[in-house]
């Protein structure tokens, strides 16, 4: 994302102007997914590392303020929990460590290189909704870590 804007904008309407910027948001993020070509992977994506940590203590957990609730769209949109967490871990890690998904989004920031993934994942629940994973190569490094994931949606 570049520059900064406050989310206000003179002589429009703030609803308005949050649905406009979805619309754009999903425009650039169809842009971006046609801009990589199908055979497209993050480097080292067989070494990638997918934290379940990241999960228990974080999106999976209900009493993290970071987490804004990511929990409660886990459990309700797919039936996942901390206590049946391993299948959720288990899709998102193999679909970016076998190399068949491709990032739709590529960023460099500070820190280094995001690889943002839309993974098809199915829930405890039999339905089917996607996860956005994002990936990181850090700076100096050269393994792909998991820095933040969430139900795409609602």
């Amino acid at each position: 994302m570049t520059g900064s804007s406050s989310g206000v904008s003179k002589g429009v309407n703030a609803g308005a102007q949050g649905s406009t910027e979805q619309m754009n948001a999903e425009i650039q993020a169809s842009a971006n997914e046609k801009k990589l070509s199908d055979n497209h992977t993050m480097p080292n994506h067989s070494s990638a590392q997918t934290p379940k940590e990241k999960f228990l203590n974080y999106s999976l957990d209900y009493t993290n303020p970071k987490a804004k609730g990511k929990a409660e769209a886990y459990e309700k949109g797919l039936g996942y929990t901390k206590k049946n967490a391993k299948g959720l871990i288990e899709q998102i890690h193999n679909a970016v460590t076998n190399g068949k998904s491709s990032p739709y989004e590529i960023s460099k920031s500070e820190y280094g290189v995001k690889y943002k993934y839309r993974i098809p994942v199915t829930g405890t629940n039999g339905k089917t909704k996607n996860v956005i994973a994002v990936y990181q190569i850090d700076n100096g490094s050269k393994i792909p870590r998991l820095v933040t994931n969430y139900l795409e949606g609602k």
